[in-house]
């Protein structure tokens, strides 16, 4: 290898800009990147709720000089651009590809690390920074923190394969006047200027608790994000007054306009918004009332939950409480987590329509994201969708475009999501934060900021609760606030979230008198709302029509006839199309219809269809609906959060708790009710017989069953024949059957009642089958 048929960089670089009509190339060089970045992620540190997660996940008080070590590791983050094949592939397009990340392997692999790359490397770290840790292992841990920046944990396991006897023999090795670990020392050197109290004898020991590192590694990504903007951070040639004066002006203006530091939106709101009538426009209701009557700072107050019927008021109660929170400095974002992505599309515009009225001016008004990848964000100009014309060769290292305003910033990736200052999305995006996938620890960084709230929490799907548990206790660690909504969680699942684990729950006859609607706080205190309930009457009829669900075609046409609306919610997308195309022709004018086209309901469409199809849905079923017969067939996406209102209800069997929230879409407003409707009539698909006869002597479920979304969709047959049995001809008044309709579905003595063989051994394949996947 040549020097003279290799073009030689001016500098080590970390960002490179192509030249362009009329202009030449440009460069930024690898310590002022590795300097933008630390300073980013110092002055996020500094952020309060970022602060307090810090401490509480470090178990201690983080100091000034302990906060300045985490930056000098934060900005070692891109050392790895110092090897040689990193630097000449952007003037030689034949170059063989080099990254900066795998490349370390040489040096850092514990296994097969080269000695005289690993002496070198040691030699360049900063004076004391032995001392900064209780082991080699947590030391090797912060490192490995700093260089997983792209969002995968980096882990070396002593493969050879790749790059790695290239990077080891001639990337790291000097070559015509260039020498690797000058560079990384001159990156240090800038580092360390910056941080003078990271350097002894301030230098301080720093924590080893993993969830600590969580965070931390979280951080840095988000710092090298930002840090990789160039439009704050220009790609030129600098020494190190100006960037580091340059840094201290920007820095402070990008996490305001990006809104993680969202300071100047507080102060001003109590005074103009005093109330909650001034804040929402109407008196508050009962659940309200409790919600913006709870102290911030009171044992449990970081977990509420939330038990009150559909249309209470719940999405501003828990409105009122972040209004509370947000003010006192006590969190610095919401995320409003929804099941499906059409309920959180539908909240979105709600929440959106608070925002606006809370702040009135346009310009430092908070950006509502709505964290549904996929969908059209309403908010979004669409430049901001659109890529630069002149990325850089590997300007940023995950490739996102930019936009001069950044108050849409975090609603243009999904991975940037939890960022955004006020986010509704689907609880997926919360949940991506604790589970072992790309990006978890950005997530869980930003996470920490909110007062998270999650909405439809169902007690029948023991899986996800035990998921949405780790979760909380995760955003409870960190000090984070919770809020859990549902019309009624069932005990087992409430015990669980508020600390007292299985072997907290009250018993099935107190479990049904325990008082409803109510707050309960982590503590396992309780808020009793005073409230008169209005009482909802629904016949329930079962029909044998599982296997035929056109069966019920006449009660579908005689309610038609009478001028109802009629809802159908089937539990598997297959069921809904294939309802659909068997009525269509039958049915004709009176089936639903999209601009013109009869149209089923369910979650395989395409995003922008599903835009048209919720909004068309709303208008015909919503409160201000025209009156007449309509027919629309669907699937769960009916069920949650979408305000839509039918005179009679026919549904598949499912658990009683999803029952409870499918009959929520009945009688729900205040209408005139066609002959023979006047009272709110469900009729439910079941099976010929006893459930138990779709087991096998092992405790599994039929093909044949689980192809109908029993075992499946809804995988615990046992709440799904408990909600069979109390069915049968029945007449129950909502809200106040609530508790007593749940807990006979879903509690562990009603569970145990079903004590045959195949019961008993299918009770045994859903206790392990939850372990297996929690584990």
């Amino acid at each position: 290898m040549e020097s003279g048929f290799i073009q030689i960089p001016p500098v080590f670089w970390a960002k490179y800009s192509a030249p362009k009509p009329g202009q030449s190339a440009a460069w930024l060089p690898l310590w002022a990147h590795c300097l933008d970045v630390a300073m980013v992620f110092r002055a996020l540190c500094d952020l309060p709720a970022v602060s307090r997660a810090l401490s509480r996940n470090a178990g201690q008080n983080l100091t000034t000089s302990s906060l300045d070590q985490l930056a000098v590791l934060a900005g070692m983050h891109d050392i790895g651009k110092a090897n040689l094949g990193f630097q000449l592939k952007s003037l030689n397009p034949d170059a063989p590809p080099a990254g900066h990340v795998r490349e370390l392997a040489p040096i850092l692999d514990p296994d097969i690390s080269d000695d005289l790359l690993r002496e070198r490397f040691l030699q360049i770290l900063p004076t004391g920074m032995e001392a900064w840790f209780t082991s080699d292992e947590v030391a090797y841990s912060y490192f490995m923190m700093a260089f997983s920046h792209h969002g995968r944990p980096l882990r070396f396991a002593g493969e050879r394969s790749g790059s790695f006897t290239l990077a080891r023999d001639r990337w790291w090795q000097p070559y015509s006047g260039l020498d690797p670990f000058q560079a990384m020392q001159c990156v240090m050197e800038w580092l360390t200027r910056a941080f003078p109290s990271s350097a002894p004898p301030l230098a301080v020991v720093l924590p080893k608790q993993a969830r600590f590192h969580h965070q931390v590694a979280g951080l840095i990504m988000l710092a090298d994000w930002l840090g990789s903007h160039q439009d704050w951070f220009p790609i030129k040639m600098v020494d190190f007054d100006e960037r580091f004066a340059h840094n201290r002006q920007v820095i402070p203006r990008l996490l305001r306009a990006v809104g993680l530091d969202p300071s100047p939106l507080r102060g001003a709101l109590t005074k103009r918004l005093p109330s909650f009538e001034a804040r929402f426009g109407f008196t508050p209701r009962p659940v309200q009332q409790a919600m913006s009557a709870l102290p911030i700072n009171s044992a449990g107050s970081g977990l509420s939950i939330v038990e009150s019927e559909t249309g209470s008021g719940k999405t501003e109660a828990v409105l009122e409480w972040f209004f509370k929170l947000f003010e006192a400095g006590q969190v610095d974002s919401l995320y409003f987590a929804l099941p499906t992505r059409v309920a959180a599309r539908e909240l979105h515009q709600r929440v959106a329509a608070v925002m606006d009225r809370w702040f009135t001016d346009p310009s430092r008004r908070p950006v509502t994201v709505l964290a549904v990848p996929g969908y059209p964000e309403p908010t979004l100009p669409r430049a901001a969708t659109l890529p630069r014309s002149d990325p850089s060769l590997s300007g940023s290292d995950d490739g996102s475009p930019c936009d001069s305003d950044m108050r849409w910033w975090a609603a243009e990736r999904p991975k940037r999501y939890l960022a955004a200052t006020i986010a509704v999305g689907t609880i997926d995006q919360a949940l991506l934060s604790i589970v072992q996938t790309a990006h978890a620890h950005l997530r869980s960084a930003c996470l920490d900021r909110a007062l998270l709230v999650v909405d439809e929490v169902h007690a029948s799907d023991v899986y996800a609760t035990r998921l949405l548990e780790a979760l909380v206790h995760h955003h409870q660690e960190a000090g984070g606030y919770t809020t859990l909504l549902s019309a009624t969680l069932g005990s087992r699942a409430r015990s669980r979230f508020a600390g007292g684990g299985s072997a907290g729950v009250p018993s099935l006859t107190a479990s049904c008198n325990m008082p409803y609607p109510l707050i309960t706080l982590g503590t396992g205190a309780e808020v009793k709302i005073t409230q008169a309930l209005s009482a909802k009457s629904v016949r329930f009829d079962t029909v044998p029509a599982l296997w035929t669900p056109h069966d019920v075609a006449d009660a579908i046409a005689q309610a038609l006839n009478q001028g109802a609306r009629v809802l159908v919610i089937l539990n598997t997308v297959r069921r809904a199309v294939g309802l659909f195309q068997r009525l269509e022709s039958w049915i004709g004018g009176s089936m639903f219809q999209c601009h013109g086209v009869a149209t089923p309901h369910h979650g395989r469409f395409a995003p922008a269809d599903r835009v048209l199809l919720d909004q068309g849905v709303s208008n015909r079923f919503g409160a201000s609906g025209a009156p007449g017969p309509v027919l629309l067939i669907g699937t769960q996406t009916l069920e949650q959060s979408l305000d839509i209102d039918a005179d009679f209800l026919v549904t598949d069997l499912c658990p009683a708790d999803v029952l409870l929230q499918r009959v929520g879409r009945l009688h729900r407003h205040a209408k005139q009710r066609p002959e023979g409707y006047e009272d709110a009539r469900c009729l439910v698909l079941v099976p010929p017989g006893d459930l138990e006869e779709c087991l096998d002597h092992r405790g599994f479920v039929s093909p044949r069953m689980r192809k109908e979304g029993l075992g499946s969709v809804y995988p615990d047959l046992r709440m799904v024949e408990l909600t069979r049995r109390m069915l049968e001809n029945a007449v129950f008044s909502f809200p106040h059957d609530n508790r007593w309709f749940v807990e006979h579905a879903v509690h562990p003595e009603a569970l145990k009642s079903l004590d045959g063989p195949r019961w008993v051994a299918h009770g045994q394949q859903m206790d392990g089958e939850t372990l297996a996947k929690v584990i």
